[in-house]
């Protein structure tokens, strides 16, 4: 009921919204009527209402007393039950009643029996001869119906049996217009066979005898501007040649799915035209309509037409979709037809369309998966996903004209990305591009950009082509929960989202979330790349973006974002001790009820969730200060920063942390100060900033004495001394490391003490006090060791090797180096391994190793080659030279003896 009532946009309170409408309604009724009572069902209520006062079922009884009659060939009697069933309609079945569910569940099925019954009555009319009675009924019918043949067939009879003959010829160009325009075909063979009977002198009550079956040719009109897709072609093609070849022994069942928009009709249109003629007893298009404005084609409605289509008159055609089906099968065994099956949204829609015999191409496109058709009827799937560049650059250029793009290439390739490379988005655009040829392309990109909506930009007069339109059928065919879903996640900041992160976002577990995101994506709404990583189109993303700020409320919206924002921040608060073992006064907030956090398996599973979140967590931080989340804004990017300073991102670093000291500000969180101004100067030295690095350091410290917080103070010791240690102040730099190791001791905090005697043993390194930093290394490696830490126990190994190599012990040097370069490939971090090998390398060539070195320099190289670093340039000349001076040693050799 609550579906019935409010459809996909339930009010927020919609089983106290129903109980107080149910209350309302019975008082009504038993004013209005007298006793009506609604009872109480177990799981909903139940009217107990007199047969004769439901106008339905008035309705259907005056139809079933009809076909009584007709059965015993009483015309009077089925004319008169006819029409006491038809003076009960008063417009539109269920015209007052806003229910979209209502209307597709009961609805179109009122209306189908209501135009069978008219055409029916009418059928009686002309065989008493009222033909002038039924002429402007008919021609407003025709009207309303354009696609109705068999009200075109009775008109132009009507019509002609009045002596009004060249009005019904002019009826009958009306028609075959209107069809090709429309439907893009040619009008039926009773049709024409009408058309003909009329041009030979008028029709009579007998009938034309039957001829050869026609051959359909129903395809539509090639697209213009078709572009791209040649690897979908060449499995289509494939796919004919195995059933030309008869490697299957039915007929071949190919579905084209793909999201709204994505050219699948194109597709289907550009390859059956090109295929055509491989099927000479006919090509079927029929245009399904399960995604459109309008209802979508019953399965009589279908098998009606594809009849037509094959030669039976309609007096013919069985009345039952079982005897429908049954002479289709019939007709089509035996014979080589191609069938376009376009629009489909379910199997079942598809299924009784299936043809008899094993000769049949049947091509179906559709938003949905269809997975029914491929395991029950062995369909074979072909996805279409948005274009590539170069595709979409193609299909630009056939519609704007190359001389016009070749001017403005590098403004084509933003209008191209503006349109998220989707068909239908590009089409509008080139067409826009197209209808202003004086403009250039710089006011059509200045257009799309300014537009308020970025699906206004997109918009069309035809609602076929309109984008907003076309997505709005795919989402109206969710179910309710999954069409909440999907407007939830688009309140993602980023368009790749986990399953996690989606079951926050919709307060749903992993386990309610996941067979509605498979929902999604059979729709199309949503692509699974990768084991549960869901990505959605741009546009897609703004339009349930749009969907949301309608139908959900802002408190529902901002607890959306929460959630998700609360999943983020404990998830990265969780893995960031794993890549470094650092301890901090940092709480996790407290979570909304149902957020699962990720539970993390080691330092391998912590960076790799940080991979691949990477953007959607700097999003987060963006997000969480645009909603005003101030507790999580600096919390996350605190919780972000190893693995974003792990990775190079300084960027990244430096926008989230200025978002995150804002929010601390803003919170007046002194803990939060000291860990945003640390973030921004350790980036602000590692990029040669070091006068803001100090500068910054300093600020943090001043907060962490000001507020007594010791740990706050050690870490802010070592990071200012790192600072000191960079600009060459190594004296000043050991003074507050060993401040900070002395705050700590005893502390039972190892995993800040080791990181600070690490510190120690760089700053020792560096002031060529080797002989004393190696000890302090040692003892830093314990104690990473201890606490279970690989990672920072391979820095400490590089950090130990780079002190023997200056001491010229090799052997210990190479043996450190080859440690970290091991334990960084057992950790899956290939930078930090490739960087491991390559100082490996110099190791081994300083001590006259070379073809150890060159082995470390290859595989250093191939890993930076992987990866497409530009380090892979540099190793890759000190292997040339390597090579060089071991030619020369050769040749000069090879002159002394």
């Amino acid at each position: 009921m609550i579906e019935a009532i409010w459809g996909a946009a339930p009010p927020f309170n919609q089983r106290s919204a129903l109980h107080v409408y149910v209350a309302r309604t019975r008082a009504l009724l038993e004013k209005e009527v007298g006793s009506f009572p609604i009872g109480t069902a177990p799981n909903g209520y139940r009217i107990e209402a007199e047969y004769a006062t439901v106008d339905v079922r008035t309705f259907q009884e005056w139809l079933r007393r009809a076909r009584q009659l007709a059965g015993a060939s009483d015309d009077v009697g089925e004319a008169n039950a006819l029409a006491e069933a038809l003076k009960l309609w008063r417009g539109e079945a269920l015209a007052d009643v806003p229910s979209d569910a209502l209307r597709t569940q009961y609805g179109y099925k009122l209306a189908e029996d209501r135009l069978w019954a008219t055409e029916r009555h009418i059928d009686l009319q002309l065989k008493a001869g009222r033909y002038v009675d039924v002429v402007s009924e008919l021609s407003l019918l025709a009207a309303r119906n354009p696609l109705r043949e068999k009200l075109w067939l009775q008109l132009m009879t009507a019509q002609d049996r009045c002596g009004r003959r060249a009005e019904a010829l002019m009826t009958y160009n009306t028609v075959r217009q209107r069809l090709a325009d429309e439907a893009g075909i040619q009008p039926s063979d009773d049709l024409r066979q009408l058309h003909l009977r009329i041009l030979r002198g008028g029709t009579t009550p007998s009938e034309v005898g039957p001829g050869a079956p026609p051959v359909p040719r129903q395809l539509p009109t090639e697209m213009i501007g078709f572009a791209g897709r040649g690897r979908h072609l060449r499995q289509l093609d494939v796919a004919l040649e195995e059933h030309e070849r008869g490697l299957t022994n039915r007929s071949t069942i190919l579905i084209l799915n793909g999201m709204a928009g994505v050219g699948k009709t194109v597709l289907a249109a550009h390859w059956a035209r090109a295929v055509a003629d491989r099927f000479p007893d006919g090509q079927v298009w029929l245009n399904l309509r399960g995604y459109d404005c309008r209802a979508s084609v019953t399965s009589h409605q279908a098998l009606t037409f594809v009849l037509r289509s094959l030669g039976v008159p309609g007096a013919k055609i069985p009345p039952d979709p079982d005897g429908q089906a049954a002479l289709y099968r019939s007709l089509t065994d035996g014979r080589r037809l191609l069938i376009v099956l376009d629009n489909a949204d379910s199997s079942e829609q598809v299924r009784s369309l299936l043809p008899g015999g094993a000769g049949h191409f049947i091509l179906v496109t559709g938003r949905d998966d269809l997975l029914g058709l491929v395991v029950e009827d062995g369909a074979t799937r072909v996805v279409l996903g948005v274009f590539t560049s170069d595709e979409a650059q193609q299909m630009f250029r056939s519609r704007v004209g190359d001389r016009k793009t070749a001017l403005e290439l590098e403004i084509m390739d933003r209008i191209i990305e503006r349109c998220g490379r989707l068909p239908l988005a590009l089409a509008i655009a080139a067409a826009r591009a197209a209808a202003r040829p004086a403009f250039p392309l710089s006011v059509l990109e200045r257009q799309l950009a300014e537009t308020q909506s970025g699906l206004d930009a997109f918009s069309s007069p035809d609602i076929a082509t309109d984008v907003r339109a076309v997505f709005s059928w795919s989402y109206l065919k969710l179910t309710p929960p999954a069409a909440r879903v999907f407007r939830l996640l688009c309140l993602h900041p980023a368009t790749d989202i986990s399953t996690g992160a989606a079951a926050a976002v919709a307060g749903l577990t992993l386990r309610q979330v996941r067979p509605l995101l498979d929902m999604l994506a059979a729709a199309h709404m949503i692509v699974e790349q990768r084991p549960d990583r869901f990505v959605l189109h741009d546009l897609l993303h703004v339009y349930g973006q749009e969907l949301a700020s309608a139908v959900e409320s802002r408190e529902e919206r901002a607890a959306a974002q929460r959630r998700l924002l609360e999943w983020m921040t404990c998830s990265a608060l969780s893995a960031r001790p794993l890549l470094q073992p650092s301890e901090s006064r940092v709480m996790p907030p407290a979570l909304s009820a149902g957020v699962e956090p990720v539970i993390f398996a080691g330092e391998r599973d912590a960076r790799e969730w940080f991979e691949v979140e990477r953007r959607a967590l700097v999003a987060g931080v963006h997000l969480a200060q645009a909603a005003g989340f101030d507790d999580l804004c600096w919390r996350l990017s605190y919780g972000l920063w190893v693995h974003l300073h792990l990775t190079g991102a300084w960027d990244d670093v430096i926008t989230t942390h200025r978002a995150g000291l804002g929010a601390a500000e803003r919170l007046d969180d002194q803990v939060g100060r000291i860990y945003m101004h640390s973030g921004l100067g350790a980036i602000y030295r590692v990029t040669g900033q070091s006068h803001l690095a100090v500068q910054t350091h300093q600020a943090a410290l001043s907060i962490a004495r000001a507020t007594a917080d010791e740990l706050g103070i050690a870490m802010a010791l070592n990071n200012l001394s790192a600072a000191h240690r960079d600009a060459g102040d190594l004296e000043q730099a050991l003074s507050g490391f060993r401040e900070s190791s002395r705050l700590q001791e005893g502390s039972g905090r190892l995993g800040n003490l080791a990181i600070t005697q690490y510190q120690i043993g760089l700053t020792l390194t560096a002031a060529g006090r080797v002989v004393e930093a190696i000890p302090v290394l040692v003892q830093a490696r314990r104690a990473f060791q201890s606490l279970g830490h690989r990672r920072g126990d391979a820095r400490a190994a590089q950090a130990l090797a780079a002190a023997y190599q200056r001491l010229e012990q090799f052997r210990e040097s190479a043996k450190h180096h080859w440690f970290a370069a091991t334990a960084y490939r057992d950790l899956g971090d290939r930078w930090f391994e490739a960087a491991a090998l390559t100082q490996l390398g110099h190791v081994y060539l300083h001590s006259g190793r070379d073809g150890q070195s060159r082995d470390a320099w290859r595989r250093a190289a191939a890993i930076y080659e992987d990866l497409n670093s530009p380090e892979a340039h540099v190793i890759r000349a000190h292997l040339e030279h390597l090579q060089a001076d071991a030619g020369a040693e050769c040749r000069a050799a090879a002159a002394s003896s």
